[in-house]
């Protein structure tokens, strides 16, 4: 009986001493199903998961092609989930940021799909509920200096590099569980976002009426961007708002002097996309209140130790 006991007792203290181990420690398993919801990670890819199949249904056979790569970005999304080799982790940590883009171009066709109708006018009804004249109109007339033009266009464009080099610098330093954290939230806001175009889509002023603008390099620069890229019907809430305010609070978590320049750069976004004509101030106000609500349920939902 004492040689057994001998036997075991190193091994019940290596198991409470190693962090694999403490983390394993919550009675599901680490393998099978349960491992796509386990930690912010794999919620991440799991909510990624159900967007992609949920909406792969809604375009249906009209677009087959989009369909296959919906299918590919599901099957990668489980293959990461449950494969724990380096090259699986890898794509599975980096999955999200890559699809964004992408996803967020085929909200036009899931608005033709479901049929949705535009609801600009509701939305300007709030506005002059809340404002009493729309700032989109008149925010250029009253700051019609070209210097002030320049600076708000080029702080609208700061929200593209500021969508992947925050997580991607915690990334490169090993903090994982602020980079899962920081794309948890960030998937949890765009998926909020595209449903909410694709249900109740909003135009914006850009396609109703012509803003006063003080032209420039950066102006036309942001409007040739714009023309190039961006999803008609995706004004209400802001996505660059509401990604740009999570990204914010997560980094004064994980990294305070990168989080100090983005709420910098989350109010010059906020001001460029309602100076240039490109976003409605409730849009504003709805996309950073969002983005504000996703990121302290991220911070508060997730356990310390779990990625």
């Amino acid at each position: 009986m004492n040689r057994r006991r001998s036997r075991e007792e190193p091994t019940e203290t290596m198991s409470t001493d190693t962090r694999a181990n403490v983390i394993r420690d919550t009675g599901l398993p680490h393998k099978g199903v349960f491992a796509l919801v386990r930690g912010p990670r794999n919620a991440a890819l799991a909510l990624l998961c159900g967007y992609l199949a949920a909406t792969a249904l809604v375009i249906g056979a009209s677009h087959p092609l989009l369909v296959l790569m919906h299918v590919i970005g599901i099957a990668t999304a489980v293959w990461a989930c449950l494969d724990e080799r380096p090259a699986a982790r890898t794509i599975g940590d980096l999955l999200p940021l890559l699809l964004a883009p992408i996803l967020y171009g085929e909200v036009p066709l899931l608005i033709g799909a479901l049929g949705s109708s535009y609801h600009d006018v509701r939305v300007q009804g709030w506005e002059l509920a809340m404002f009493g004249q729309h700032p989109s109109r008149v925010l250029a007339t009253i700051m019609p200096n070209p210097a002030w033009s320049e600076l708000l266009h080029t702080g609208y464009l700061a929200y593209y590099p500021a969508i992947f080099v925050p997580p991607l610098l915690l990334y490169v330093r090993g903090e994982r569980r602020g980079y899962a954290q920081t794309v948890l939230a960030l998937t949890v806001a765009y998926v909020a976002c595209w449903v909410i175009f694709s249900i109740a889509p909003v135009q914006g002023p850009r396609y109703l009426w012509t803003p006063d603008a003080p032209d420039g390099p950066m102006r036309r620069l942001t409007v040739a961007i714009l023309a190039a890229g961006s999803s008609r019907g995706a004004a209400f809430p802001s996505s660059h708002m509401a990604v740009s305010v999570a990204q914010t609070v997560l980094a004064f978590r994980w990294q305070p002097r990168v989080g100090a320049i983005l709420a910098l750069v989350s109010l010059l976004v906020g001001l460029g996309a309602v100076y240039g004509g490109f976003h409605y101030g409730v849009d504003i106000m709805a996309g950073a209140l969002l983005g504000a609500l996703v990121a302290s349920a991220v911070l508060l939902g997730c356990p310390k130790h779990e990625m």
